[in-house]
């Protein structure tokens, strides 16, 4: 499979967009696209771990305890059962390529 991320983005103002890139009994790829203010309330995954990569923008990320703003190149890894949550801070939209293994069902 081959794909480019800029096929999967998608901005709407009236809430986050989650789409699937690539599923797999084994895992999930994906994009998250927050536009500026939104948010990814906080959540948990029950053994699934999740990993962000910031395309574009920057946020402020809430890994169990730990809160962080971070920006594009950076990578957040939300281990299995940790709370996790996710705002944009920026002035642009946040763009974050997600994986979760193995696959949420």
């Amino acid at each position: 499979m081959l794909s480019h991320i800029d096929d999967h983005i998608r901005i709407t103002a009236e809430r986050w967009y989650k789409g699937t890139i690539y599923q797999s009994e084994h895992m999930l790829v994906g994009v998250d696209c927050l536009a500026v203010g939104q948010s990814q309330s906080a959540h948990m995954h029950r053994g699934h771990d999740k990993m962000y990569f910031i395309q574009s923008g920057s946020g402020e990320f809430t890994i169990g305890t730990t809160v962080a703003v971070c920006n594009a190149g950076s990578i957040i890894i939300a281990p299995a059962d940790t709370v996790h949550a996710v705002v944009n801070t920026g002035s642009e939209p946040l763009i974050m390529l997600i994986a979760m293994a193995p696959e949420p069902k």
